[in-house]
Parts: C-alpha cells; sequence; structure tokens
C-alpha cells in the first residue's frame, strides 16, 4: 500500500452514512473499503483507487462527493459559488489518461512549466506521470474537476526550504482551453485554503510563477500570496509567499 502523509483531520467531520451498499459507484464519502470488500471488489475484476485524504482504497468509479463537502468545509464565504460551479479535488487514476493527454500533452501548457515539453507525450508517459504522482509522501496530487470534467492539477510539495521545515509550496497547471475563464484564480483560492486547514504545522505556503506569466501571477496575488522576488534558482522566475493568519 503506498504510503502517504498523514491524512486531514476533516474528514473526521463528515458524516458517512451507514449500511452503505456496496457497488463501484458507492459514494467517496461512504468510507474507505473494508479488507473483506476489497477482496470482493477485486474477485469482481473492479477497479481500485487510494484515496490520500482518507487513507484508504475506494472504488476508481466512484462518485467524489467528499471533496466538494470538504471545500465547502474550507471557504465557507465561497460555498454557494462551489456548488454552483462544481470545483472538486481527486486523485487521477490510470482511467484518465485520455483526459489527462488531452489537456498536458500540449506545448502550450508547458510553456511556463520549469521543465522542458517531453515529446513525443505517449500514453505510457502519461499513465508513468499518473502513476508517480499517487506514489509519493514528499507531495500531494489532485486533478482539478471543473463540471464533472477534469480542467488540471494542483499539487503540494513538502520540504522545499530546508531552513524552513514549515513551508511548503503549491503548483498547479490548467488545460489551455480552460485558460482565461477564471478558474486558475478559483483553484488557488481554494486550494490554498485546504492546503493551510490540512496541514496544521505549515506556516507558510510558497509558489513560484514565470516573470511572463501573468495570468498566474495574478491568480496568486488574488489568493493573499506576496512577490518575494526572483528565484534564487531560476533568474525568469518569481517567487511569492503567503503566510498563515
Amino acid at each position: 500500500m503506498k504510503k502517504y502523509k498523514k491524512a486531514s483531520s476533516l474528514s473526521a467531520h463528515i458524516d458517512v452514512p451507514s449500511n452503505t451498499p456496496l457497488g463501484p459507484m458507492r459514494a467517496r464519502s461512504a468510507g474507505i473499503l473494508s479488507s473483506g470488500e476489497i477482496s470482493q471488489y477485486r474477485a469482481e475484476g473492479i477497479a481500485l483507487a487510494f484515496d490520500p485524504m482518507q487513507q484508504g482504497w475506494v472504488s476508481d468509479a466512484c462518485k467524489d462527493d467528499l471533496s466538494m463537502v470538504l471545500l465547502n468545509q474550507l471557504d465557507p464565504t465561497a460555498r454557494r459559488k462551489d456548488a454552483q460551479s462544481g470545483y472538486a479535488l481527486r486523485a487521477w487514476s490510470t482511467g484518465d489518461v485520455d483526459s489527462y493527454i488531452a489537456l498536458l500533452g500540449d506545448p502550450d501548457v508547458w510553456r511556463f512549466m520549469p521543465e522542458n515539453y517531453p515529446a513525443p507525450f505517449t500514453r505510457d508517459l502519461a499513465t508513468a506521470l499518473i502513476e508517480l504522482s499517487n506514489a509519493s509522501n514528499h507531495h500531494q496530487v489532485f486533478a482539478v474537476e471543473f463540471d464533472g470534467n477534469p480542467v488540471g492539477q494542483v499539487r503540494l510539495e513538502f520540504d522545499v526550504e530546508p531552513e524552513n521545515p514549515a513551508c511548503a509550496e503549491i503548483s498547479y497547471w490548467l488545460g489551455r482551453v480552460h485558460w482565461g475563464k477564471g478558474i486558475g484564480s478559483d483553484v488557488v483560492k481554494l486550494f490554498t485554503a485546504r492546503c493551510l486547514r490540512d496541514n496544521l504545522g505549515l506556516t507558510s505556503l510558497i509558489a513560484r510563477a514565470h516573470r511572463e506569466n501573468i495570468g498566474s501571477l495574478r491568480a496568486l496575488e488574488k489568493a493573499g500570496y506576496v512577490l518575494e522576488g526572483a528565484d534564487p534558482k531560476h533568474a525568469d522566475w518569481l517567487k511569492m509567499r503567503l503566510f498563515r493568519d
């Protein structure tokens, strides 16, 4: 079983229905599967996915109602907006390969990333990146859904400042067709709130953006991040920080 950082205590505040029927579409908020249920799912050939938030296994096809509940808890002032616009976070799965390629297999999306575009962007590469996103306790990675469809990704990386272990870094990307619609600003605000709520030991969050990526810089400013200056490792990148209130 994969190892992740300790799950958020937020899940303890979710009312999990009792006597929930077993089935691949069982809601995520029903909780993780028991060892017996896992065996039954596997015997029936039902794909499973590890849920890092609840620290256990759920059906890969489960209805992800838990992310929406958590986002509403994190930012009650935005509850109505979230319910209407349908933002949700979940782990990537191998069933997302086609959507993942459509979003990330675009050189324009990599223009403002620290890594170079890995051409050709093959299915094998997409599958490997999805598996990597779920395979480390050094970071937390989530697919961003908007109205039920993946639109991009958010990531929280730990241990980014050796002299300041109470700091972590957020990063994110959106598919090009979703640029310029305000989705990035919404996601940065919601994910920032969620990271601070889930990780009470953090005192600050940082983010880095290419100095020409005006949209990302504005999204960070709207979320409360303040410019610190040029990134010491990358002259073309700017470093921004948000302190916990």
